[in-house]
């Protein structure tokens, strides 16, 4: 079975992935090796709980986000981190200069803004965290069918910025448009019929201090019963489902 990412041996199908974050179980998922060439720990929002927050920071170690749908940024109304800074910078022109509108891996970044919710204290606990990853996913869900009024009013009275969790908003054309774990694994979770969110955090290697290598989460996934999935195919699996939606053109 040839896999887009040679070395990555213990990869596992979009099935298991799908099953696992059903169940509240995390997921490994690499993008590739021509991107950031890095493995994501992500579980689906609506499960996220205070022991998965915990394991996130301490196995994994990275940037812990919030990776939403776009539907649901537009309808809460979310920018973009770099729309905001171009529309700031005529009061403060450092932002122009500082703002990076294309990652150096390449593409636009996802980063929007960081809230926490109104029940959190410092909102950087595992607690707090996990709460405000939980009702962001209740939001998102509710995105789907409820009109745009009533949920940014929602959104504002339930939450405040900035906080700790960081949220990306996936590209409006999703895989199509960008290929970061953000389109990834919200694909993912559409497909597991989860709200289009989940938290996702890189892993790192604190003996190399650089990002975590596939064989090392190989490693990591065989141990933890976790299964490790190659973005190639969520890529593969998600313009095959596009190009059927369009009939074939």
């Amino acid at each position: 079975m040839q896999m887009g990412t040679p070395e990555l041996a213990s990869d596992s199908g979009i099935e298991d992935a799908l099953l696992a974050l059903k169940e509240g179980k995390f997921i490994l998922l690499h993008d590739s090796e021509s991107r950031e060439n890095e493995i994501d720990m992500v579980v689906a929002a609506e499960h996220a709980s205070p022991k998965h927050i915990a394991i996130m920071r301490t196995d994994a170690g990275g940037l812990l986000c919030l990776a939403l749908g776009n539907q649901v940024g537009k309808k809460l109304g979310l920018p973009y981190l770099r729309d905001v800074f171009s529309v700031a910078s005529e009061r403060y022109p450092v932002l122009e200069q500082l703002n990076e509108r294309n990652a150096p891996y390449g593409g636009k970044s996802a980063f929007s803004i960081t809230v926490n919710h109104r029940r959190t204290f410092t909102g950087v606990t595992d607690h707090d965290r996990a709460l405000t990853i939980a009702e962001l996913s209740s939001i998102s869900r509710a995105a789907l069918d409820d009109g745009t009024r009533g949920l940014r009013r929602r959104f504002a009275t339930e939450f405040r910025a900035p906080g700790h969790v960081h949220l990306l908003i996936e590209a409006e054309r999703s895989i199509a448009e960008r290929r970061g774990h953000t389109e990834l694994s919200v694909h993912l979770c559409r497909l597991a019929g989860l709200a289009p969110a989940a938290a996702i955090c890189e892993m790192l290697d604190g003996r190399t201090h650089k990002a975590l290598s596939i064989r090392g989460a190989a490693t990591y996934a065989k141990k933890n019963l976790i299964p490790l999935v190659d973005g190639q195919r969520v890529i593969t699996h998600f313009l095959e489902s596009d190009n059927n939606s369009r009939g074939g053109r």
